[in-house]
This record gives structure tokens, C-alpha cells and sequence, in this order.
């Protein structure tokens, strides 16, 4: 009997008449009845629901039979959809001030409504709800609609789309409101990105909570207009922060190929005076690197973006490249601030003093006193896991061998990195490096101002800067110039996993005469609240070796 019984229920539904997004929809509307038993109730509840689905695509005189096959258990659903429903008119007139407003007027010439097309009402409520929020989101908060009306003919298959939209005023920016004590009160009101009475804009609202959020002094930020108490044309913007505590520390760590097992451990001390100084430490451990870093910040106007800083470091190195001791001792004073065109620009003076022996050459002691200049820009969409967006690095720096320096020197490097993400699953990243120096000879140059490539930030598959000119005994020297790029694609197969498959290439050379390298590999991204866990497995396909390297990192692509 039970056997009986299970053969009397419906396992597949088949659908005749329509294709395409037609039948997808009646698919979604009929999928919820397999597994139910086909007696004249539910058949008669199929054949509503298939009208149901086809009014909302424009098919509003369908015949519908619905029957049930007893040797397949199939429902079949035959349609005939009759003619198909056009748009006669699209009517839509705007009072206030949002008449004039071209957002708005924009928005309204992109709806997908269009006289002549078959009526999709999943159109409709989508042209009513993207009018609506453009209106919110540009200040008209008194808006209303006395008529939001779709007429339709079933007689002449017509319909008619009307909208009268009453904006009334658009909002202006009022007070801004600081919830909290804060002693950084001068700070988050220097970098508004609005004025008082200047036009309302949601998107403003967001940058500065972000810009905010960026600055050094606070663990949690809020910031919204407070719309319901609005009055005289302005909405005052409320705003609370949290401050950071006076001393907070991070711990962190990884491992590649190159370092091994590395640590890192960070103090960050974020308000010092009554003028916002800040201070931040970097202090990284692993067998072959160590180095400590210090920044002490001033700010001028924005502590993000206008500051004076002052760094201090030592960095030691022994045998993370092959056959290289290297320990330098640097200094460096920067002024930074950001230009109209949204650049970081940073003007510097850089003291280093180095100590570094390649191979069996002798020990060799080098200082230089640079001046340089650099700008930078990036944009991005995702926070710590962007899905969009692009990153610009162009810097230049000179010593000269009469001002503190042991040789002459031009050096210049520009870095660009992109990517973008397309049907939300498939990421595509690129990013190119390129450098050179101007200086007649390359053994007077300091190790760490020479240019190598190779390494988990650069030719993946290769060691850590092995990829350079070499000198008689094989060992690496470093070159004038260098290039390398990379092509990565990612691919979300999970909520919190992505699958990457990359190829890397470069080359570090004083005449152009080396070879060109090329890596390439597999990887997988977990994605976290600070960001993408990278793990990578990389071959060097120029190498001969052809050994694999192995690298885990933790941050976003830009």
C-alpha cells in the first residue's frame, strides 16, 4: 500500500509552450507542488499559478491545462499564452524641487519602462522603488505619490504606467552632532565632506563614516542624519565615536617558503597630545629577517591625509637571499598631504646607513641622504576584502655623493595593481612593477636600493629576490632595472573560499640581457574580517629546478 501510495504523488513537473524567462518563472511558482498528490484541487491551484506567473511577464489571456501523466508522474503544464500585453504609455510628472534635479531626471530616463515593450511588473516595482531611492538618497524627504498606477486593458492587452511624484524640498546638511566626550572634536570636524546647508547626499554620509573610521584615535564609528528631526530645510547629522584604547597591541604571523615561521607583533599608542600626535610599532621576527619600526605622527589638518611624520627602523637580514648579510639603519622625515585629484603626494629626506657583504666579497659600509617625492592613490569598493578598484604607486628619489652619500643616484619606480569582479564569483587581478636607476655604477649602489625580483610579492615559484643579475661566483648583485606583472583569476565557490589560479613573470637586469622568469601556481583565499588568508603553491616554470614554493599571507589584494 505504501508503494501504491508514493506512485500517486507528483516527482516532476514539465512545462510546454514557453521558454526562456517565462518558463523560468512558472518553474518557480509550480516546483513548490512536487511531492504532493495530483487529486482536481491541486491541479486546478497549478493552473492558477501559471496564470499568476504569466500576468507578471505581460500574458494576461493564457489558456492553461494542466494533467497528470500516471506511468512518469509528471505533472504536465501546457500553455498557450495568447498575445502578450505592450506598454501604451509611461506618464510621469514631478512636483518640487526635485523637477529640476537632474539625478533625478537621470534616474528616471534610465528606468527600464518603456512605451512599446511587454509589461513586466517585476519592471514596474523596480522603476517605482529606484525613483524612490534617489529621492532619499539625494534629500527629498517629504516625498510622496498621489498616483502610482499601472492600468491595464486585458481587453486591448495595453497598459498604462503613471507616476506623480510629489518631492516636496530637498534637505540641506545641518549641525553635526558629536554624541561622545572627544578630544579629537577639531579632527572629525576638519574632514566632513559636507558643509552646513549644503544639499543633502546619502553617498556623503558613508565617506565619512569611512574617512573617520580610517583615523588612528577611534575603535568604532557611527555617523547617520537624523532624519525625524528635520526642520527648517536642514537634517542635523549625529555622530559617536569610540575611542581606541591608550595602548592596543596586535599580534600576528604566517609562513612562506622564504622566511619560514615569522611573527609579528604591533603597539600602537593613538593619542599622545592634545594635538592628536600618534605613535605606531612594527616589530617582525623569523629566522632570516628581523626588523623594528617606529612612526611618530603629527597631524595638521586631516590625520589621515595632512600629517607630518617621522620613521625610524632597523632592518637585519642573513642569508634570506642566498650567500647576503644586510643590516641597515634608516631614518626618514615625510610631509604628506593630499592634492585636488584625491593623490597622496608625500615630499621626504631619507638618512640610511648600511652594512651588507655578498658571497665572499668584503663587508662593505654605505650611507645615503635622499630626497624624494611619491604619489599614491587608491580606490576601492569592499574594505578589507575589495571586489573592485585600483591602486597607483609612483615615487622618485636622488642622492648625491658631495651631500652625504656614496654615489650619485636617480631612482624611480611606479607600481599599478587592478581588479575587478564580474556575476559576483569571478575576480580578475593584474598588477605590474616597474623600476630603474640612474647610476653609472651599480656595485657603488647600497644592497637594498638595487632592484631584484622573485619572491611571494612578486615572481611566485622563485626564491625571494633570486631573481637578479649575477656575478662570477653565481651570486645575486642586484640590477638597474626591473619589471614584473601578474594575471590572477579568483573564483568563489563558497561563502568564505575562493579558488585562484595565477601566473607571475619579471626580470631585475642592468642591460636587459637576463632572462625573463615566469611562475605560476594554484591557491586558495579564505576570506576573514581583516581581510584574504592567501595560501599559494607556486612553481618556477623558467626554473630549472622546476621546485615548488609554498606562501601564506594575510591582507587585501590593493
Amino acid at each position: 500500500m505504501h508503494s501504491y501510495a508514493q506512485s500517486k504523488l507528483i516527482k516532476n513537473i514539465e512545462i510546454d509552450g514557453v521558454s526562456g524567462d517565462l518558463k523560468n518563472n512558472v518553474s518557480l511558482y509550480l516546483k513548490q507542488l512536487v511531492g504532493e498528490k495530483p487529486n482536481p484541487t491541486v491541479r486546478r491551484y497549478a493552473q492558477q499559478q501559471v496564470l499568476e506567473s504569466v500576468k507578471a511577464l505581460g500574458y494576461y489571456n493564457a489558456d492553461v491545462e494542466v494533467n497528470y501523466e500516471r506511468d512518469s508522474n509528471d505533472l504536465i503544464v501546457n500553455i498557450n499564452l495568447g498575445p502578450a500585453t505592450h506598454i501604451k504609455a509611461v506618464n510621469i510628472k514631478i512636483n518640487g524641487d526635485a523637477k529640476n534635479d537632474e539625478a533625478i531626471l537621470n534616474v528616471i530616463k534610465d528606468i527600464k519602462i518603456k512605451q512599446g515593450d511587454v509589461l513586466n511588473h517585476g519592471a514596474y516595482e523596480s522603476a517605482h522603488k529606484k525613483i524612490a531611492s534617489q529621492l532619499l538618497n539625494l534629500g527629498y524627504f517629504d516625498a510622496n505619490w498621489p498616483t502610482r498606477e499601472l492600468a491595464i486593458s486585458v481587453k486591448n492587452n495595453t497598459a498604462d504606467v503613471t507616476f506623480v511624484i510629489d518631492s516636496g524640498v530637498r534637505y540641506a546638511f545641518g549641525e553635526i552632532n558629536i554624541a561622545s566626550d572627544t578630544p579629537a572634536d577639531a579632527y572629525i570636524r576638519s574632514i566632513s565632506p559636507f558643509s552646513k546647508a549644503q544639499p543633502y547626499k546619502a553617498t556623503l554620509i558613508s565617506d565619512y563614516n569611512l574617512a573617520l573610521s580610517s583615523m588612528p584615535y577611534f575603535s568604532s564609528v557611527r555617523v547617520y542624519a537624523d532624519i525625524a528631526a528635520r526642520k527648517n530645510g536642514q537634517v542635523p547629522v549625529e555622530l559617536d565615536v569610540v575611542h581606541k584604547p591608550d595602548n592596543s597591541f596586535e599580534i600576528g604571523g604566517g609562513f612562506n617558503t622564504d622566511l619560514g615561521p615569522k611573527v609579528r607583533f604591533k603597539w600602537t599608542k593613538p593619542w599622545i597630545t592634545q594635538d592628536g600626535h600618534f605613535l605606531e610599532s612594527n616589530l617582525n621576527i623569523s629566522q632570516k629577517q628581523q626588523d623594528i619600526s617606529m612612526s611618530y605622527t603629527v597631524p595638521v589638518d586631516d590625520p589621515n591625509n595632512d600629517l607630518w611624520r617621522l620613521n625610524g627602523g632597523y632592518k637585519l637580514e642573513d642569508e634570506l637571499t642566498e650567500g647576503v648579510y644586510s643590516e641597515i639603519l634608516t631614518a626618514q622625515l615625510q610631509r604628506q598631504w593630499l592634492t585636488q585629484d584625491n593623490w597622496v603626494r608625500t615630499a621626504f629626506i631619507r638618512r640610511d646607513e648600511e652594512v651588507y657583504r655578498i658571497g665572499d666579497d668584503e663587508e662593505q659600509n654605505t650611507e645615503m641622504l635622499m630626497p624624494g617625492i611619491s604619489y599614491a592613490r587608491k580606490q576601492a569598493k569592499g574594505g578589507a576584502t575589495p571586489y573592485e578598484g585600483e591602486q597607483w604607486l609612483v615615487s622618485a628619489e636622488f642622492g648625491l655623493d658631495d651631500v652625504f652619500s656614496s654615489t650619485n643616484i636617480l631612482r624611480v619606480q611606479l607600481k599599478y595593481a587592478w581588479l575587478n569582479t564580474y556575476a559576483q564569483r569571478h575576480m580578475f587581478f593584474a598588477k605590474a612593477s616597474l623600476g630603474a636607476m640612474l647610476v653609472n655604477d651599480i656595485s657603488n649602489v647600497p644592497y637594498s636600493l638595487r632592484f631584484y625580483a622573485g619572491g611571494d610579492q612578486s615572481v611566485r615559484g622563485f626564491a625571494y629576490q633570486s631573481i637578479s643579475p649575477k656575478d662570477d661566483d653565481g651570486d645575486a648583485i642586484g640590477g638597474k632595472y626591473m619589471f614584473t606583472n601578474t594575471l590572477e583569476y579568483n573564483y568563489q565557490f563558497a561563502t568564505n573560499w575562493r579558488a585562484a589560479l595565477f601566473i607571475d613573470s619579471g626580470t631585475a637586469t642592468n642591460d636587459f640581457s637576463d632572462d625573463y622568469e615566469v611562475g605560476a601556481g594554484f591557491g586558495l583565499r579564505y576570506i576573514t574580517p581583516v581581510g584574504p588568508v592567501r595560501i599559494d603553491h607556486a612553481w618556477g616554470v623558467t626554473k630549472e629546478s622546476k621546485s615548488t614554493r609554498l606562501s601564506i599571507t594575510i591582507g587585501p589584494e590593493i
